[in-house]
């Protein structure tokens, strides 16, 4: 299961009586609560759709409170949808109580419980009675994500400009909403390479392809240049990112026979690697600056 499976369940009009939504985290459990509300009239939203916190700082609902609730007839002959947050924070004995409902759910309710960390074993065995989706964005999935978050904006994005943002802003569906944000704000129907380039890379007067160059040019005065323009415009991140997509692009594009040039690059991404850690932990004074030091030696 997915979030590709989880997106067709929705297109389904999520058919099954009760979902267990789970994932490492809670972004793509917003991503995919926002998407349900998406679904439900504006003037039944009060009404049909109720959200319980397992985690609430007020107090904890109890379960009959929640059962009573999904028993209940919704408003206006709609179905109901009731929410069920952080069942992490429940134990498996007490999740059990839910099992007598799943048994015999209602049917003009949908049950969505949501799990965010790893399911534990445990677990696993008490929600067996719902339909689980996993909401980690990984590997294929992440390309679908990202066309789909476009769609939903009104634009459409090219293969090749999905594989590029990926390498620029890495795998962070945060940072890459972000991003999706950007693009879709200038008003261009069609996302391409460039499109996310005049965006990630910033400057007109230079490109992370001219930094690249200077790198690999072993001109020092001239890429400290380069980047003093780029960092005007550009996160460190972003600016990361898309020196990586270079180097791996260059990588690919280099003569298979020589391993001298697969030890560069090998040397490369570890330096890479390195700054990136940096970057995201707040390690080391001006990250991108020894970066750029560190690949002018190698």
């Amino acid at each position: 299961m997915s979030i590709k499976t989880f997106l067709q369940e929705i297109d389904k009009g999520l058919t099954s009586p009760a979902y267990l939504l789970y994932a490492d985290n809670e972004y793509p459990i917003e991503e995919a609560l926002s998407a349900i509300k998406k679904t439900i009239p504006e003037t039944e939203m009060d009404f049909n759709f109720n959200v319980f916190d397992m985690d609430s700082a007020d107090s904890i609902p109890a379960v009959w409170e929640i059962i009573d609730t999904l028993n209940t007839i919704s408003f206006f002959g709609s179905r109901r949808y009731v929410v069920v947050r952080n069942l992490q924070k429940i134990s498996a004995k007490e999740f059990k109580k839910f099992q007598s409902y799943t048994a015999n759910p209602s049917p003009n309710s949908a049950l969505l419980m949501s799990h965010t960390g790893t399911l534990k074993k445990e677990m696993k065995e008490s929600t067996k009675g719902l339909k689980a989706i996993c909401l980690d964005i990984r590997g294929n999935d992440l390309s679908v994500w990202i066309k789909e978050k476009a769609r939903q904006k009104g634009i459409t994005i090219k293969d090749d400009a999905v594989e590029y943002l990926i390498g620029v802003a890495g795998d962070d569906i945060g940072l890459l909403s972000s991003e999706i944000e950007k693009l879709a704000s200038f008003g261009n129907e069609a996302i391409t390479i460039n499109s996310i380039k005049e965006i990630v890379e910033g400057s007109r007067d230079y490109s992370v392809f001219d930094l690249t160059n200077a790198l690999r040019e072993r001109n020092a005065e001239k890429v400290l240049r380069i980047y003093k323009k780029l960092s005007e415009t550009t996160e460190p991140y972003n600016l990361l990112g898309a020196i990586n997509w270079h180097y791996s692009k260059m990588s690919v594009q280099a003569t298979p026979s020589c391993s001298g040039q697969r030890k560069d690059f090998s040397r490369a991404f570890e330096i890479l690697n390195d700054a990136d850690i940096q970057i995201k932990t707040s390690g080391g004074a001006y990250p991108m600056e020894h970066l750029l030091i560190r690949l002018l030696r190698f």
